[in-house]
């Protein structure tokens, strides 16, 4: 045999070897190596801590985590990437969002991201107009029509079972389906007709088959094998392309675009394309802030996105229905009017603390990821042991390291919010001294919890994903009893929220009895 013969497996031996050593060196280079590392025994050395995370709950192996070692700490990342830090610390991630010029997304996250809801140039400038309070408050009768008309839907199902006792309903199906019209009224003053419009069809199939894969080994290697091979999204796979409900919201409305010099109600309308079309045909012609077509379209797409919406929504009504007090509270709180209308939703203080208890339990987001672009210290508002025994209130990072930030874990840790920080209490948001000192809390946009993210980067159309949580729960709590059934219903997060009922992803059995007289 020549020496050619092994000279190629040789070089793939060297080029092995050198990687592991430089990935050696890197984390011998990096403080984070110093914070402390949660036992298990499932961690391996190919896969780290990640199929552990990827076999539990949504967000729930983080928070068992953090109640053995704290707030901060570190974890073995697949396939010999480098540790990863979680912060479960509201003065780090605080720190982490402000700076989001030198903490970044990760490369790789950005990726994912941009296939299912584009590239989004995020110039708040011209987005802010759509957002404000005034903008908002414009786009209530449109939340209001398609929650009513979801209702009305419900109540002729329970009349055609003739079960005057309640029936047991799916709500996945007929919340995303009012979400997703909610979206095509405010949005682009589309009608995706009760979701049974040919769009809504392929946006809700393409849907359903992304969550019937998020629990498969698929679904958790893909996510990993783009962080380290960034590339394969340039490959022809169908998986990889642009998400059908992103395709479809660009037809829709980039037709309602180009046609936008003789469609007088694009250019006078109060949707939030309308408004978006106006604010980029008032800037000149050569304005580097103007957006284009496709960045118009994306942030459309990004601010408007119905099924997080959806899956707050389904959760905050399995919450009402575990708490049978706490829904006839809020039921009583919501009959003190004849009718609901904005100003009356809006000064609703038990629907508010409602509403802000089941963000901050069910945050719909993924953990997000940030990488450190230069050497930094994080502060800490608690301190921490390292493995080595000191105690420390900051830390220092180099360029290169990967934060993770779980929302709930933020949300619910119990060394913030008490041994009842997993329960779902509205009343926290009310009682004096129901929650700690705002100093302690997430920061936000909505104080309190961080479901809406933070800084520079936070959610611009959090007052509108509010002001639907708001509008659907009052609805449906005025005219529906909600039961729980036998089901057991998990939580997992692929793309993001997502009901699961005896394993069935997508599906939330929930017993309604109509308050409808005469059913």
């Amino acid at each position: 045999m020549t020496s050619n013969s092994y000279s190629f497996p040789l070089g793939i031996f060297i080029l092995g070897a050198s990687f592991l050593f430089w990935k050696n060196v890197q984390r011998k280079w990096s403080t984070a190596e110093k914070l402390p590392m949660p036992y298990s025994k499932q961690t391996s050395w190919i896969w780290g801590h990640e199929l552990e995370i990827f076999q539990h709950q949504a967000s729930e192996i983080y928070i068992k985590w953090a109640a053995s070692v704290g707030l901060v700490y570190r974890i073995k990342a697949a396939l010999f990437q480098s540790d990863i830090v979680v912060v479960g610390d509201n003065s780090a991630a605080q720190h982490i969002f402000q700076n989001s010029t030198t903490h970044v997304k990760s490369p790789a996250f950005r990726r994912v991201i941009e296939r299912l809801i584009g590239r989004g140039s995020y110039q708040r400038r011209l987005l802010a107009p759509a957002f404000t309070s005034s903008a908002v408050e414009a786009m209530a009768d449109d939340i209001f029509y398609c929650v009513d008309k979801m209702t009305q839907n419900l109540l002729s199902t329970l009349r055609g079972t003739g079960r005057t006792n309640g029936h047991v309903v799916d709500i996945v199906p007929v919340i995303s389906a009012c979400t997703l019209d909610i979206i095509g009224r405010v949005g682009f003053g589309h009608d995706f007709e009760d979701g049974k419009s040919t769009e809504a069809r392929a946006i809700t199939s393409a849907w359903h088959k992304d969550v019937a894969i998020s629990r498969t080994f698929v679904g958790f290697i893909a996510p990993i094998l783009i962080n380290v091979f960034p590339w394969i999204m340039n490959l022809p796979i169908p998986a990889f392309q642009d998400a059908v409900s992103r395709q479809v919201i660009h037809k829709l409305a980039g037709k309602l675009i180009s046609d936008s010099a003789q469609n007088t109600n694009l250019l006078h309308g109060h949707d939030i394309l309308s408004i978006l079309v106006n604010g980029s045909h008032n800037l000149t012609e050569n304005s580097e802030a103007r957006l284009t077509t496709t960045e118009l379209l994306d942030n459309l797409y990004r601010m408007v996105g119905h099924e997080t919406t959806a899956a707050t929504i389904e959760f905050l009504l399995l919450q009402l229905a575990r708490n049978p007090s706490i829904q006839d509270k809020l039921r009583h709180e919501l009959g003190t009017v004849a009718s609901l209308d904005y100003n009356s939703i809006v000064a609703f203080e038990y629907l508010n603390a409602v509403v802000k208890e089941g963000l901050r339990l069910h945050p719909a987001g993924p953990p997000t990821e940030r990488v450190a672009l230069q050497d930094d210290v994080i502060p800490l508002s608690q301190t921490i042991r390292t493995e080595g025994g000191e105690i420390v209130s900051s830390f220092v990072v180099k360029a290169g390291q990967v934060f993770r930030i779980p929302w709930a874990l933020l949300n619910v840790n119990k060394q913030v919010w008490g041994n009842n920080g997993d329960q779902f209490i509205p009343e926290r948001w009310i009682e004096p001294g129901g929650v700690p000192s705002i100093d302690k809390l997430p920061h936000g946009p909505w104080g309190g919890v961080s479901s809406f993210s933070d800084g520079p980067r936070s959610c611009i159309g959090y007052r509108l994903g509010v002001l639907e949580l708001k509008i659907a729960i009052a609805v449906l709590v005025r005219s529906f009893e909600f039961e729980p059934t036998e089901a057991k219903i998990t939580q997992s997060i692929f793309p993001t929220l997502q009901p699961f009922a005896d394993g069935k992803g997508g599906s939330m059995p929930l017993k309604l009895v109509s308050l409808a007289p005469g059913l």
